[in-house]
């Protein structure tokens, strides 16, 4: 990878360096991380009005997470062929693309939404035009991190990208819950829509001075480069089941966000409630994401991996039965920080363990598994749901996800003793399955 340069405000050793924020020195990333703060703040105001809007009009927890499923659909079925072509085409061009169709689509469900109650099949198309726009740069907006910053700041540089989330989570949670609570869905969805303009604005301004596509990348079919990934991840155990475990998450954890419009209900908080609940496990994030590259390097990277999945089993559990909204509040806050956790550690190690050829696609096969199997898990949740409570499905999440990580910490060990080096390529503790170990080692 062509090293970034120019722009760079502190080096090594300095302040930044030493909180773990090392990759706010380098200008590009600063620009991509505005735009990513801008747009996902967009994703969160957008949810917030999405669940609320067809709880209004159809009234049924079940819809709710069968719109969510359409929304999310198109992740688990394209992200790999986003990581294809953003191998190809380049991880600026594919975010662009994605962040002015999502601008279009929410645009689109605001005037949609000033009309009323709309037929709600038209509601779900447009909920999966966004999901296609979001899929087009999901897998670029984490292999970026690569182009944007030098090797020994990529850990800081994903954990950043991470921590962004859940400040967006707060910024989206709260907004998208004041507008509910004072305005109406239309000028929700409006004001997203305004924010995805404003990421378009400052991603244009971004140059990204790293690797750029060559004649090497594959330009053959489609299916033919992802199952050259899928084979180098099945060849190499430890990497394949880093990749696998996130299904858990995916299917059975992250789903929970899709239930907070009901569980708002349920503990009669309203709309200003699903905001501070969307609000809590951002801070949560916020907090954990201030001091987690440090932390990383303290306790090595698969140990906070799976430090993360068992706080966020305990959360979700506890914000299913908390008998308190303060204590639903406080259960969502270690969720918000152990979600954060596992998926930085998570993409660190897969970006590490990763052949450049394969990168695209090996961190287009994460986020399939981890964002693509939410659309399942959103269908899942909603059924429950119906069946009992929101709470109750939430509370169900956490004990499927325990069990998860319990499977793969049994599995495959090795991954609790790897960890990334400061220079972002040296890997340290059992390298046995990885595609990393010496030939000796190999398994």
């Amino acid at each position: 990878m062509a090293q970034p340069s120019g722009d760079v405000i502190l080096g090594a050793g300095s302040r930044l360096d030493r909180v773990g924020w090392s990759a706010l020195s380098y200008g590009p990333f600063r620009f991509f991380l505005a735009a990513m703060l801008a747009s996902t703040s967009a994703n969160f105001v957008y949810y917030a009005a999405l669940g609320w809007y067809v709880l209004e009009v159809t009234g049924s927890a079940a819809a709710v997470g069968f719109a969510f499923t359409a929304s999310g659909l198109p992740i688990l079925l394209l992200t790999a062929h986003a990581g294809v072509l953003t191998d190809r085409l380049g991880a600026r061009v594919m975010l662009l693309g994605s962040l002015v169709g999502m601008a279009l689509a929410t645009a689109a469900q605001a005037v949609l939404a000033m009309g009323g109650a709309p037929p709600y099949a038209l509601v779900v198309a447009l909920a999966l035009g966004l999901g296609i726009a979001m899929t087009v740069g999901a897998p670029a907006s984490v292999a970026i991190v690569t182009e944007l910053v030098a090797p020994p700041a990529v850990s800081s540089a994903t954990a950043l990208n991470f921590l962004h989330m859940n400040v967006s989570r707060i910024i989206g949670g709260l907004v998208g819950g004041l507008m509910l609570a004072t305005t109406t869905p239309a000028v929700a969805f409006g004001a997203a829509a305004a924010l995805f303009v404003l990421a378009i604005v400052i991603m244009a301004r971004m140059r990204t001075p790293g690797a750029r596509p060559t004649a090497e990348r594959p330009r053959a079919a489609l299916v033919g480069p992802l199952l050259e990934a899928f084979r180098y991840a099945i060849r190499h155990p430890t990497l394949g089941v880093l990749i696998v475990l996130s299904i858990a998450p995916g299917a059975i954890g992250l789903s929970y966000i899709f239930m907070l419009p009901v569980a708002a209900e349920e503990l009669g908080i309203g709309a200003a409630g699903l905001g501070i609940l969307m609000a809590a496990s951002g801070v949560g994030g916020l907090i954990a994401g201030l001091s987690l590259e440090s932390i990383q390097r303290r306790v090595g990277h698969g140990r906070a991996l799976f430090g993360g999945l068992v706080g966020a089993a305990i959360g979700l559990t506890s914000f299913g039965l908390a008998p308190s909204v303060p204590l639903a509040i406080g259960a969502l806050l270690i969720v918000g920080a152990s979600f954060l956790t596992f998926a930085a550690a998570t993409v660190t190690l897969t970006q590490a363990l990763a052949p450049a050829r394969l990168r695209g696609r090996l961190v287009s096969l994460f986020a399939t598994l981890y964002w693509g199997m939410m659309p399942v898990g959103a269908l899942l949740v909603g059924l429950v749901a119906e069946a009992t409570t929101g709470r109750t499905a939430i509370a169900l999440c956490g004990a499927g996800l325990a069990i998860a990580g319990a499977t793969a910490f049994f599995a495959r060990p090795q991954i609790a003793t790897l960890s990334v080096g400061r220079d972002g390529l040296t890997l340290s503790g059992d390298l046995r399955g990885s595609g990393a170990e010496p030939p000796s080692l190999s398994a």
